[in-house]
């Protein structure tokens, strides 16, 4: 048969009943036929739009000219093994595949494809629909996606999205992060077994999600391998009416509250610094009288005194049988006592006008390691018997790993607070009963700016409300008679006030204490 009469006869075929033309032409998608051998038989209206090519112009060609490069390689081989098989490939089934318009553009597009044997025809339809539009929404939606896991991974807070069962539906990287895992891994897992933490909080946060109000804790503890954490938890209902759930927030604000103690703690000291002296100048002068008397009533009952001996005989007493009364009524230890008393509050006004004095007048370069080992060596001649302590019965750890760097600092007084940190620590180990074996590890790091030393032991450790209230002035928890109050917080004010520095300490009771003073490792600083 000649191919022209062919053709016209199968178009013929397709416009025979008008039924059958009305839908073709009508329907929304493209709509278009081949014969066995891959040649178009019947383009509708919209592949005439969808390709941009007139139906007159592509009839009788192979299909592959509509085809993008990975179908139209494959094509023919597609076709023949299905004639051959009837294995499906595209035929029978529909997937995805790449269209190509008259201009050489290539489109997305959904491909259905039947076979269909009507009136000696032998060929297969084909019913394309453009994915364009489809395809730029996805591409919108996943970039909208992208994007926002991009700002809640630019978030430093911990960002958890929970379902109301308490099941972990969407993180971000640093929730990943806490938990050393990959993005994707905690998706599905309960939220309490990656963040134990939560497990008392777990109560608020399911009544958040069920009564959709937001819940905010602040400084919530936490204890950590490295120490007391604190972090601000807050939680977001869903405002979708459809789903309950919500995102769970985690800050770790330990820093923070280090900083606020220690500014409370500086507010402190200020108020207290501009007292000090002139409580001290005001204590000092009957310090004095009554010092000096007590010396004078010591010298007039000695009978080595000439004087005295000249005033007994003229009122007739006997110096001697004076002397023994006092000594049998213990009287000449009262007047020890008080003077031993006496000299104990001139020590704690020295220390409150030390407390008070800011001087860098004798600032010298000074080599850390080497003022401890100063201070080791004064620390292992003390020994108390009343205050129970013994440095001879204490393991001393060094770890030191510092450079050549040197500190600007007046020594003696870096002395005295090292010394004052010792001895609390070693007194306190002293006044554990579980302690069998009090160790003391002396730490020693660069930092950027500072020279770090850590002074660590093995104690009892010190309860958060203690901590709070360590650098206070006169605060103390050791028996009347043991202690003034006043080491701590003199060690504080030398660190901070005096050298610029930092002392902090961080404890857990049952675990041990750490003080941690830092000095600045350069004079500008």
């Amino acid at each position: 048969m000649d191919t022209s009469v062919d053709q016209v006869q199968r178009v013929r075929f397709w416009s025979t009943d008008p039924r059958v033309r009305g839908i073709v032409d009508n329907v929304a998608d493209a709509v278009i036929a081949i014969d066995i051998h891959g040649n178009i038989e019947m383009f509708n209206p919209v592949a005439e739009r969808l390709f941009g090519y007139p139906s007159e112009e592509v009839m009788g060609r192979n299909i592959k000219l509509l085809a993008g490069p990975d179908y139209s390689r494959h094509h023919d081989e597609y076709l023949a093994r299905y004639l051959e098989t009837k294995e499906p490939h595209i035929i029978g089934i529909g997937r995805e595949v790449e269209g190509r318009r008259k201009d050489g553009t290539v489109f997305p597009i959904y491909l259905s494809v039947g076979e269909i044997e009507v009136a000696e025809f032998h060929g297969f339809i084909g019913i394309i629909h453009d994915l364009t539009a489809q395809k730029e929404v996805e591409k919108a939606l996943l970039s909208a996606r992208a994007h926002l896991q991009d700002i809640i991974d630019s978030m430093p807070s911990i960002l958890v999205g929970v379902d109301e069962k308490g099941i972990i539906t969407h993180w971000n990287r640093s929730a990943a992060a806490e938990r050393g895992m990959d993005i994707g891994e905690g998706i599905g897992q309960p939220l309490v077994k990656l963040f134990p933490f939560l497990e008392r909080q777990l109560g608020d946060i399911s009544g958040a999600i069920r009564e959709r109000h937001p819940v905010r804790k602040e400084r919530l503890p936490l204890q950590s391998g490295s120490g007391n954490r604190f972090i601000d938890l807050v939680v977001y209902p869903l405002s979708s009416a459809d789903a309950l759930g919500g995102v769970v927030r985690i800050d770790d604000v330990t820093e923070r509250v280090r900083i606020e103690e220690m500014m409370v703690q500086t507010e402190k000291m200020m108020s207290v610094g501009g007292l000090a002296a002139g409580m001290a100048h005001e204590i000092n002068n009957p310090l004095g009288i009554i010092a000096q008397s007590c010396q004078n009533l010591v010298r007039r009952l000695s009978d080595e005194i000439p004087k005295n001996r000249e005033v007994a005989d003229n009122v007739g007493l006997d110096l001697e049988a004076m002397r023994r009364y006092m000594t049998e009524r213990g009287l000449f230890q009262f007047i020890a006592g008080m003077q031993e008393a006496t000299e104990r509050a001139g020590r704690i006004v020295t220390e409150m006008l030390a407390y008070s004095r800011r001087s860098t007048s004798s600032f010298v370069p000074t080599s850390l390691p080497e003022l401890v080992e100063t201070v080791l060596h004064l620390a292992s001649h003390d020994y108390d018997v009343k205050k129970n302590y013994d440095f001879r019965r204490i393991t001393i750890e060094r770890d030191y790993d510092v450079g050549s760097d040197l500190i600007f600092c007046e020594a003696m007084a870096i002395e005295q607070v090292l010394l004052n940190l010792l001895k609390n620590a070693a007194q306190a180990m002293a006044g554990n009963p579980l302690q069998t074996s009090p160790t003391i590890t002396l730490r020693l790091r660069e930092e950027e700016q500072w020279l770090r030393l850590e002074v660590i032991d093995n104690g009892p450790g010190i309860s958060a409300e203690v901590r709070h209230r360590l650098f206070e002035p006169f605060f103390t928890t050791k028996p009347v008679g043991m202690g003034t109050g006043l080491g701590l917080a003199v060690a504080y004010f030398i660190v901070t006030e005096q050298h610029h520095g930092r002392l902090e300490v961080d404890s857990i009771p049952g675990k041990g204490s750490k003080f941690t003073l830092r000095l600045p490792r350069h004079e500008e600083h």
